[in-house]
């Protein structure tokens, strides 16, 4: 079974996000609301998949420095941004970065689970 971090500090798109997952199959899902929590998690845990979104509390893109310390650690994780964010130099600089996809708010269920699918 894969284990899945979702990251996004409103508890309405975590709650949604793993809904999504779960209609796709059996996943162990755990959930940080913001970076600080995420690392801690990400280093306790090591979930094969992360879901984060990149703006989170009062700081502008914090996911991307999420992004950042994730890829440090584990340069092979699969990182999957969800935003808002439609400039496409932001999608450029998180694939950049290391993630594998990015999915633009609001998103088709099946295109995240097609996503999914891809690292069963």
């Amino acid at each position: 079974m894969k284990k899945v971090l979702i990251v996004d500090d409103s508890s309405y798109m975590r709650m949604f996000i793993k809904k999504v997952i779960q209609k796709g199959g059996s996943y162990l899902i755990i959930e940080a609301s913001n970076k600080d929590e995420a690392i801690e998690m990400y280093n306790n845990e090591e979930p094969d998949i992360v879901i984060l979104d990149l703006n989170m509390s009062e700081e502008t893109k914090d996911g991307i420095s999420l992004l950042i310390q994730i890829m440090s650690i584990d340069p092979e994780a699969i990182a999957i941004v969800i935003s808002a964010v439609r400039y496409e130099d932001v999608k450029d600089e998180c694939l950049s970065l290391g993630a594998k996809h990015y999915l633009q708010k609001p998103f088709e269920t099946e295109t995240l689970l097609g996503v999914l699918e891809e690292y069963k």
